[in-house]
């Protein structure tokens, strides 16, 4: 799919609401469900990290066992009161590759095939204009997370070259990753004193701590748009989350940077415990993202009270020492709130 074609897909919600809603639509306390799609084809690239699916589950309300275990790990975010505490759950599959996927015995300068499938628990708190978001990870690293069985079936469903390197893919491991990130936006400001426009500021740092990765990350992102306090801006990584239905329509374009710092790659560096396939990975990364979002509520009367979509074009400089140029990629997300 073109860029075009996906920047009109994620228009679909403006209309519907343009056509369907009421003036204003009440906020309420409901869930909300993401589908992710990270592919570099859209981009016209094929090599590195290639593909990522994610789905994923908040509720606004914290009820049940999740919310105790949700309280339990709360003390590890920033903020003391929880009436904002949103717990959930996500699964997910990361697929990597070298840039000749066509040679049976990989080139063992080039990045080695991996792949990562993992089950997470997600806490999400917020108070006025600061977020927090924690979520602890456990997966498959290796042959066990089927990454190439599914890259595979995925071409021969739509008549594109198999990857022919995945029996030198890094080896079974089990994985874990305990991922925390911090945003504060800045209060929004009209453009040109126009009140449908504003702009914003977000501010994000990031922490990871496991075998599967382990670093830490700055990065800022500029928005603007309407409606920009129903919205904490876009995630750097892999890890974005639902977002509550909003009170009126929200939507923004927004461009931002990230710079990385990376002790620990299983991906590049091979396996923790064992001999495997690696690479000499730069410490330190950069990466920028253009995009837009739009996220609008629905009718009371409808199954799902409201539908965001939002649409990244990410570039990442080089993630390790014999690399020869950067990668990009592009990401697709859906949160439909019910």
């Amino acid at each position: 799919m073109r860029p075009t074609s996906i920047l009109k897909f994620c228009l679909i919600p403006v209309a519907l609401y343009a056509v369907f809603a009421p003036e204003r639509a009440v906020a309420e306390e409901t869930g909300a469900f993401l589908l992710q799609w990270d592919n570099d084809k859209v981009v016209d690239t094929d090599r590195h990290y290639t593909n990522g699916v994610r789905m994923a589950y908040t509720a606004n309300v914290a009820t049940g066992q999740w919310k105790t275990t949700g309280l339990a790990l709360a003390g590890f975010t920033k903020f003391t009161d929880v009436s904002n505490l949103r717990t959930g759950w996500a699964i997910g599959q990361d697929m990597y590759t070298p840039e000749d996927v066509d040679a049976y015995i990989p080139d063992p300068l080039d990045r080695p095939y991996a792949g990562w499938s993992y089950a997470g628990f997600t806490v999400q708190n917020e108070n006025g204009n600061e977020q927090d978001t924690l979520e602890v990870d456990v997966g498959m690293i290796g042959p066990a997370a089927h990454a190439g069985q599914a890259q595979n079936a995925f071409h021969r469903l739509i008549n594109v070259s198999v990857s022919r390197g995945w029996r030198s893919q890094i080896g079974n491991e089990i994985g874990l990753l305990a991922t925390r990130t911090y945003k504060r936006r800045t209060v929004a400001e009209p453009v040109f004193g126009l009140d449908w426009l504003q702009h914003d500021l977000i501010g994000h740092g990031t922490v990871q701590l496991g075998n599967v990765r382990t670093g830490a990350a700055l990065g800022a992102t500029v928005r603007a748009g309407g409606n920009l306090a129903e919205d904490f801006g876009p995630v750097y990584g892999t890890f974005a989350l639902p977002h509550k239905r909003p009170s009126a329509l929200s939507y923004s374009f927004f461009a931002g940077a990230e710079a990385r710092a990376v002790v620990w790659d299983t991906f590049l560096d091979g396996n923790a415990f064992k001999d495997s396939p690696d690479v000499k990975k730069n410490p330190y990364i950069g990466e920028a993202r253009v995009g837009f979002t739009v996220h609008s509520p629905l009718p009371d009367h409808w199954w799902f009270k409201g539908v965001r979509a939002s649409i990244n074009m990410v570039h990442r400089t080089r993630e390790f020492k014999m690399q020869n140029k950067a990668d990009r990629y592009g990401s697709l997300q859906f949160t439909f709130n019910f």
